[in-house]
């Protein structure tokens, strides 16, 4: 046995990877023994296994809630309203569900990009509206609408009109003001000037929809929701607007009190008077339209008004 093979024998430090790596390294000239070797590269192995980092990639994925059909119909509704608060979502699809329920739901599909909501309701809750993300559940294009904020009390509003009409089976069909706007815009050619196009759009309603009639047919009429009253030159040039139209059988403005709509109709009476349409005129307060037998009022013509006086 040789002189070093005697020392390394004797030798009664630990043993460890370096040191026979440092010997390997100095006797490289002379070779270490077959068995020698194996031991060092199997503490080798083991050694840089022991600090090597966890594979983090075998770790099984969080895998996002599936959209349910339940969704699905929750996206449909918010297309066809536009908005929705969430005491709104929860009477239409989540019926005897706890709110805190609802909004967890509601939280998930925003997380993922479906839908995203705004604050700014007296009552402190949100309004919910539908993301163009959305339209690849749909495969179509779908319209969205964007969220005014001083405009988010009166669109909610409009919604829970709707959702009282259809309740009481009074609406047949239904098309909302941002549906309206878009098949606007689409109608419109390159050639149309600006000025056609801005006149047009003063005098979309906040919904269109359609009732029977008292002869077994249909009728057609614009809801308008008044929560302020507006300028008299603007109020002329919508009546003026509205007289003019031959399918719409009459505006019915929703108002907060009954000063406000005979207001409405004496204005009415002085700018629809002389226009050659059929549309005509019908008011209701909100505390009429929420009621349990709410009715319909019928619509009706200008009234002429002898010494008409000046309307402030």
């Amino acid at each position: 046995m040789s002189e070093r093979k005697e020392a390394v024998l004797k030798d009664k430090t630990p043993f460890c990877p370096q040191s026979l790596k440092s010997s390997f390294k100095d006797s490289s000239k002379e070779g270490l023994p077959s068995l020698e070797k194996d031991i060092y590269f199997i503490i080798k192995k083991e050694s840089q296994s022991f600090y090597k980092k966890p594979n983090l990639s075998l770790k099984p994925k969080r895998q996002l809630p599936k959209v349910t059909a339940r969704d699905l119909l929750l996206l449909e509704l918010l297309e066809s309203y536009g908005v929705l608060s969430t005491q709104q979502i929860r009477a239409l699809i989540f019926k005897d569900i706890n709110t805190r329920t609802v909004l967890r739901r509601l939280r998930i599909l925003k997380q993922r990009g479906f839908i995203y909501s705004s604050e700014g309701l007296p009552n402190g809750s949100l309004a919910w509206v539908l993301s163009k993300k959305s339209a690849k559940l749909f495969k179509h294009d779908i319209e969205t609408k964007a969220i005014n904020k001083s405009c988010l009390q009166h669109d909610v509003a409009v919604s829970g009109i709707r959702i009282q009409l259809e309740r009481l089976n009074i609406v047949k069909s239904w098309t909302a003001e941002h549906v309206l706007r878009k098949e606007l815009i689409s109608s419109f050619g390159r050639e149309e000037s600006y000025r056609n196009y801005q006149t047009s759009i003063s005098l979309i309603p906040d919904g269109l929809f359609t009732t029977n009639d008292n002869h077994g047919g249909m009728k057609a009429i614009a809801l308008e929701l008044e929560l302020c009253l507006k300028a008299k030159h603007r109020y002329k040039k919508i009546f003026s607007k509205y007289k003019e139209k031959k399918n719409i059988s009459f505006v019915w403005y929703v108002v907060l009190n009954k000063s406000f709509g005979e207001l409405l109709s004496k204005l009415w009476d002085k700018y629809a008077l002389y226009g050659w349409g059929k549309c005509n005129f019908a008011y209701s307060t909100l505390k009429e339209v929420f009621r349990e037998d709410f009715k319909l009022p019928e619509g009706r013509k200008a009234r002429y008004r002898n010494g008409e006086e000046e309307l402030e």
